[in-house]
């Protein structure tokens, strides 16, 4: 018989992964294209069920400068939140095209062409974070776009659940080792027990 701890410790290691991948899972990604949002600055709230996936496919743009705000959840004293941006592609060709990557009244900015691709950036805390297409006015591009993933996640919260996920499958798979070696033992100590009666009985 499968000893009681261990039972215990492989259910919930169980539902601890599958309580962190669906919370992983529960999220909406929305498109947002820049040439049909270019002129009109608008802010737009994500949080760790909305998200955007900001796309340029190398048109001419209206204004030599069109920008995107994002505002992430307001931060408490637990959790600190980010809207950050994760470049899925970036192929820009002409490089008097710019992305420029920056907060809203904040310090912290970052700019890229086709000789600087961006990868991963994050605002400060609770600050609103902008994305300027800069010098796409001129004429349009066959050869660039570009891919932006907008997120704002508890930061802390999404590393705890990484972790979580990670440590969970290490004790599921721990978990299921010790099942199996506890019902080996259990099937040989029955099996021997069994060829020592019939021993026995033999004599």
């Amino acid at each position: 018989m499968i000893p009681r701890r261990i039972s215990h410790a492989f259910l919930y290691s169980a539902v601890f992964v599958l309580f962190s991948l669906f919370l992983s899972i529960e999220s909406e990604t929305r498109g947002l294209h820049f040439l049909k949002n270019c002129g009109h600055y608008k802010i737009r709230d994500v949080s760790s069920e909305l998200s955007y996936m900001v796309t340029w496919q190398g048109e001419k743009m209206p204004l030599s400068s069109c920008i995107l705000g994002f505002s992430g959840p307001i931060g408490d004293t637990i959790y600190t939140r980010s809207v950050c941006y994760d470049t899925v592609s970036f192929q820009v060709k002409d490089c008097k095209v710019k992305l420029q990557f920056s907060e809203k009244d904040g310090t912290k900015a970052k700019n890229y062409s086709c000789a600087h691709k961006p990868r991963v950036w994050c605002a400060e805390s609770n600050h609103i974070a902008n994305i300027n297409l800069i010098g796409a006015d001129l004429n349009s591009s066959d050869t660039s776009s570009f891919k932006i993933l907008v997120t704002a996640q508890k930061t802390n919260t999404l590393l705890y659940m990484k972790i979580g996920i990670s440590v969970g499958l290490v004790c599921l798979c721990v978990t299921g080792i010790l099942v199996a070696v506890c019902c080996f033992k259990k099937q040989q100590k029955v099996k021997k027990d069994s060829e020592l009666d019939y021993t026995r009985l033999s004599e």
